[in-house]
């Protein structure tokens, strides 16, 4: 079938046809076609200047030039130069976030190879795959380090979002300090059972005084994704279960860094729109 529809899944966002399909196939199959889109991705280049780089015969970076020109991915200036036009500047825009997710994924393999992952959607698992961030893990001498360097985060965190399958009180004390210490504000999803168990285990009613206060909004949902997920101001975090009913705090992927958190907020809110629904 040529242009036809050949996925239709949630994992995607959309449909995707055979000539994206054949598309990625004709850029990636040749590391020359892939080299010279990404180096005129950084800077308009004359074949001088591409054959010195590359260290290829002139014939070959013609070839190559040639082929990413008749997809419109480049162009010819008139000062000799070649230039990537608009359309091959998203190729190679998107071409390198995908390079990069493979990479992520890659990174943490182990991670999600070790751990259940199966309640997640499809449609929100490819994120929590690709999220580049590093591995906390404990070890002989630092037994409860991602418990620490979570506790250590969520201190400095004002505003939180949350995805919450599982109940910690030592989490959930840090949290109601820092919304108190900073005049914070956080976003829960959650399950009616550990909602009950927040209610039953807080002698203090720290959590019914800060949502009477307006500084935790809560959502009880009946089914719930398998991943205590967090994003603050000041970082994200995911920690996963060995299967439906075994929470592991033994390992954490820790996201860091503007882009990061910002990917992570647009995860949770994707994700909140998703169950609320």
């Amino acid at each position: 079938m040529v242009g036809g529809i050949i996925i239709s899944s949630d994992f995607f966002d959309e449909n995707s046809t055979i000539e994206d399909f054949n598309f990625l196939k004709f850029i990636f199959a040749s590391e020359s076609r892939l080299k010279l889109l990404f180096s005129l991705y950084e800077s308009n280049k004359t074949i001088k200047e591409l054959e010195s780089e590359f260290n290829r015969k002139s014939g070959n970076i013609s070839r190559g030039l040639n082929d990413l020109k008749s997809c419109k991915l480049i162009t010819r200036l008139p000062n000799k130069e070649y230039a990537i036009t608009s359309v091959g500047f998203l190729y190679a825009k998107n071409l390198e976030n995908l390079m990069l997710k493979f990479e992520n994924i890659e990174n943490h393999e182990k991670f999600l190879e070790d751990h259940s992952i199966k309640s997640i959607p499809n449609r929100f698992l490819k994120d929590i795959s690709s999220f580049s961030g590093s591995l906390v893990k404990s070890n002989i001498t630092e037994f409860a380090k991602p418990i620490n360097v979570y506790l250590d985060n969520i201190e400095k965190s004002t505003t939180i979002c949350m995805i919450l399958p599982v109940f910690s009180k030592i989490f959930m004390d840090s949290i109601y300090e820092a919304l108190i210490n900073h005049d914070g504000y956080l976003d829960l999803l959650t399950t009616k059972t550990i909602y009950d168990l927040i209610v039953k285990s807080d002698s203090e009613n720290y959590f019914k005084a800060l949502v009477r206060d307006k500084k935790i909004n809560y959502h009880i949902l009946e089914d719930l994704s398998n991943v205590f997920f967090t994003v603050s101001d000041t970082f994200a975090s995911i920690f996963l279960f060995y299967d439906d009913s075994v929470f592991d705090n033994s390992e954490m992927i820790l996201i860091e860094g503007e882009s990061g958190i910002n990917d992570a907020h647009k995860f949770y809110n994707a994700y909140k729109n998703y169950v609320l629904k």
